[in-house]
């Protein structure tokens, strides 16, 4: 018998070990599980029997013997619900228990230690760890280093040593399949084996194949903050779910899942990634959108325009006569000077005089309009304004107290000596409401102010705009246009998009927003989608939170709406507790696929690509829009043959998107989206270009890039962001002329 042979006997044997233990483990958790089910059960039975229907008639031992039973039935809950954790655990790990290995030589000791790394930890009766959590200090130099002398960092300080293997396994359904020695990188073989295959309908792990600069972020904490930029197929989503998967495991003590936060760029990108933390063993966190959290915020009083809305906009509206002010009415809301002249708005309004008044009820002052500005001013001026305005009202109402008391009695006693009610009860419900018509002017004077009407505060920043901005990089006439297009729109109480972050920011300088202090972590994907006055929202709204913010400038799906660069933004926090991050390697795409999208940049791009090969681009021309569906729909047919599982169809409109599905529907089984709260689904599905952001499928179709459809420069990044959602297949349609975007660098045949 060879070497290999006895090593593949050895490590056969070691799986068996393995299995058995996690199927004893299983066992008792499951009989665990009835156990706890069976006390809960016997638990209601005696509730019943022994306290019965509760009355409070009954006396007050009656619920305190319910409410003992109810906490006894919430504990019994909580260890069912944990031990079914347990038990879904073991569940994966008879499958698949573990994935690597590491043999380690620590400095001192007489042996080597073999370690296996796997999802999770799997430690027996007699506290051996036979499997190490692939978040355990020790499992990071399966990620990080080469064979030979090394070191990691554990919570009791640096541990020296030598790493003598690193080998990695392929096991399934309880398997194993193969296994190689590798030295430092998680070696391509099992990459190209996961890339190769067709992608589902969710995100999976990536546990298996993380790579040392991806580990590097994943396991960062010596910054508080981290930025994030990576090119497209970089792994940055992956990265940021992983890195909230071994913060929950480091810190269980300290932290939960609902005390992390990410913000994603669409619900149905929310959908696609809301199995990897339960994968992983972990609860999932709060997942949001900014346009979510907003909505709520702002409430339902305006004409809101959402962000689809406002991308349809720019894509399909050129040819409107407002179309240039719009556009220029967006960059400036979403350029960092804006930030600034919004600041000092906020300052002003702070410091400038407020219109208040005596306040004087039946001839009585209450208090006097100079005694308020020193409460404004004074007294109350390390609160935001909207906090001073609640303390002043407060203190008004106190002070109106005692004269309403003497009022109530007085119309009390004179409806008692009129004999015109029955009884007490007749005499309090009448008194109140004559109470309340002869004082309804004097609160009418003190709502009048200390009320905060958001949008008459963002009219007036508006009317004085000019005031505020004294940057020339908008020219006076533009300056106008812009300030007249707001107003209009105002007017009508409509809010574009663009106008909705400022009204935001507002809402919470002012201090009618409180900072959510329970989140701890906060994760923004698609970083470059942001503007600096977002990211101003979101520091002020987590002031205790570290960030990591995910990102590729290079994809920037709005031409006029977005972060612009990290420095408008690496400024909001402090630079000592902020690290920018460079990933380098795509492993998406294929490299023809990965070269032909970097070309479209039309700048020298020195990121990496894994090496996987496939088949070039292809680009179709066609006489019309009818003859592109009729080729889609048979391409369509072929891939399917092929076993693709996942055909993006992707638009670049809304209105497009709901042309193409409509031709398709009935030919083939076909799904669309045309909002960004509708629901991700695998196979063949038709979707709108920024929409498309973050998904990833097995053959992209990318429909009609004719000079008409992506005609601008400022389209590049979005035409860009699309092609670089294909893993295998990549097929450009287009009618008429090829747009310039792709002729200028493509020949095409």
């Amino acid at each position: 018998m060879n070497r290999s042979d006895v090593e593949w006997k050895l490590e056969n044997g070691w799986l068996q070990e393995v299995l058995k233990e996690v199927q004893k483990q299983y066992n008792e958790k499951r009989d665990f599980k009835e156990k706890f089910k069976k006390d809960a059960i016997e638990t209601q039975r005696e509730l019943w029997q022994e306290v019965g229907p509760v009355s409070v008639s009954n006396g007050l031992q009656e619920i305190v013997d319910f409410m003992q039973y109810i906490n006894t039935m919430k504990i019994e809950k909580r260890n069912h619900e944990f031990t079914r954790g347990l038990e879904e655990k073991y569940q994966r790990m008879m499958l698949s228990p573990y994935f690597g290995r590491i043999d380690f030589w620590e400095n001192g000791d007489e042996k080597v230690e073999k370690c296996y790394i796997g999802m999770s930890n799997l430690i027996n009766d007699d506290y051996d760890i036979l499997i190490y959590d692939w978040r355990s200090p020790i499992s990071s130099m399966f990620y990080d280093c080469e064979i030979g002398e090394t070191s990691y960092e554990c919570p009791e300080g640096i541990v020296d040593g030598k790493l003598i293997l690193k080998r990695q396994y392929k096991i399934s359904n309880g398997t194993l399949w193969y296994m190689f020695d590798s030295n430092l990188k998680i070696d391509d073989e099992v990459l190209q084996d996961i890339l190769s295959k067709s992608t589902d309908s969710k995100m999976k792990t990536i546990v298996t194949t993380i790579q040392k600069e991806q580990n590097k972020v994943i396991r960062n904490e010596r910054y508080k903050n981290l930025i994030v930029q990576g090119p497209a197929g970089s792994g940055k989503t992956s990265i940021a779910l992983h890195r909230i998967a071994y913060l929950l495991y480091k810190h269980r003590d300290k932290i939960k899942a609902q005390n992390i936060v990410i913000f994603s760029p669409n619900n149905i990108f929310n959908d696609y990634v809301s199995n990897v933390l339960p994968q992983l063993g972990e609860d999932n966190m709060h997942q949001t959108t900014f346009k979510e959290y907003m909505d709520v915020a702002l409430g339902s009083k305006f004409i809101k325009e959402n962000y689809c809305e406002m991308m349809e906009y720019i894509l399909g509206a050129k040819k409107k006569a407002l179309y240039q002010i719009r556009m220029s009415n967006i960059k400036f809301k979403a350029s960092a000077e804006f930030v600034d002249i919004l600041k000092q708005y906020v300052a002003y309004l702070e410091k400038s005089d407020r219109k208040f008044t005596d306040i004087i009820f039946r001839g009585n002052l209450i208090i006097s309009s100079k005694g308020i500005e020193e409460l404004f001013f004074k007294d109350y001026k390390q609160l935001p304004i909207k906090r001073r305005l609640q303390k002043i009202r407060e203190r008004i109402l106190f002070l109106l107290e005692p004269y309403e008391k003497q009022l109530r009695e007085e119309v009390r006693s004179e409806l008692k000596e009129s004999d015109a009610y029955i009884d007490e009860v007749e005499i309090m419900k009448r008194s109140t409401i004559i109470v309340k018509e002869q004082m309804k002017d004097v609160y009418y004077e003190i709502n009048s102010i200390t009320e905060l009407d958001l949008l008459d505060i963002y009219k007036k920043f508006f009317e004085k705009l000019e005031f505020f901005y004294t940057n020339n990089k908008y020219n006076e006439t533009e300056i106008d246009q812009i300030k007249s297009y707001t107003l209009e729109n105002l007017k009508v109480r409509r809010l574009n998009y663009e106008d909705q972050p400022p009204l935001l920011y507002l809402k919470i300088a002012l201090g009618d927003i409180s900072k959510i202090s329970e989140i701890k972590y906060v994760i923004i994907d698609e970083a470059q989608d942001y503007t600096p006055l977002q990211y101003e929202i979101f520091y002020k709204l987590f002031p205790s939170a570290s960030f990591t913010i995910l990102g590729d400038l290079q994809q920037s799906i709005n031409p006029f709406m977005n972060v612009g660069d990290y420095g408008n933004i690496s400024n909001i926090f402090s630079k000592d507790d902020t690290c920018i991050i460079n990933l380098t390697k795509s492993y998406r795409s294929t490299m023809e696929i990965t070269k032909f999208s970097r070309k479209l940049l039309n700048k020298e791009i020195y990121d990496e690509c894994v090496e996987r090969s496939g088949e070039e681009p292809l680009i179709r021309g066609f006489i019309n829009n009818e003859a592109i569906k009729e080729r889609i729909l048979k391409d369509i047919k072929e891939y399917n043959e092929k076993g693709y599982k996942s055909i993006g169809i992707i638009t670049r409109t809304v209105k497009e998107a709901e042309e193409v599905y409509n031709f398709l529907q009935g030919k083939v089984d076909v799904k669309v989206i045309m909002r960004d709260d509708d629901e991700y689904v695998n196979g063949t599905l038709v979707i709108p270009s920024y929409l498309s952001k973050g998904l990833e499928f097995d053959a992209v179709l990318v429909y009609n890039v004719g000079d008409e459809n992506y005609s601008c420069e400022e389209e590049k990044l979005l035409l860009y962001t699309v092609c670089t959602r294909a893993l295998h297949v990549l097929c450009i349609y287009y009618s008429g002329k090829l747009t310039q975007l792709i002729k200028k660098i493509y020949y095409c045949k």
